[in-house]
């Protein structure tokens, strides 16, 4: 298990953390895949966040699923006093937020040619190596097909 230091003092145990029984999101196995491998390479570096009314996470649920595949006893925890309402909205923020984030990609680019290779695989970026052909193939330009006069009238 390896939590960074400045962490280790919100380390609480596992057991006493519930997964959101109405989360909205599904850590399905590539997800799971790659939070655990996030776990194995760099620990936790983030606490999960708990309502402490209800002992259910708030943001964290696929970090402490990781953690538990793992054998993790313990995981940093920042407990809140949220009603209700704010739970799930903060909940379903800290999920939508990063999925409305792009990629900067020339910044993207220059960091993955930029890793070490004696020190990193390209794979602990969370990048495979299809993805990253993906991201910088260049596209074909649409070609645009003119429809006889006939067919756009209809």
């Amino acid at each position: 298990m390896k939590i960074s230091e400045q962490l280790q003092p919100l380390a609480v145990s596992i057991d006493k953390i519930t997964l959101d029984p109405k989360n909205a999101r599904l850590h399905l196995d590539l997800n799971l895949k790659a939070i655990i491998k996030s776990l194995e390479i760099y620990g936790q570096r983030k606490p999960i966040v708990v309502n402490k009314n209800t002992g259910f996470i708030e943001a964290g649920n696929g970090l402490l699923a990781a953690a538990k595949t793992l054998g993790w006893e313990e995981i940093s925890v920042v407990f809140v006093n949220d009603d209700k309402d704010t739970a799930a909205a903060y909940g379903l923020m800290d999920n939508k937020s990063a999925l409305l984030a792009d990629w900067d990609l020339p910044n993207l680019k220059e960091i993955l040619e930029g890793f070490d290779s004696t020190k990193f695989e390209l794979s602990s970026s969370g990048f495979s190596q299809k993805e990253i052909k993906e991201l910088f193939e260049p596209v074909a330009p649409e070609r645009k097909y003119e429809l006889p006069i006939e067919q756009r009238l209809c």
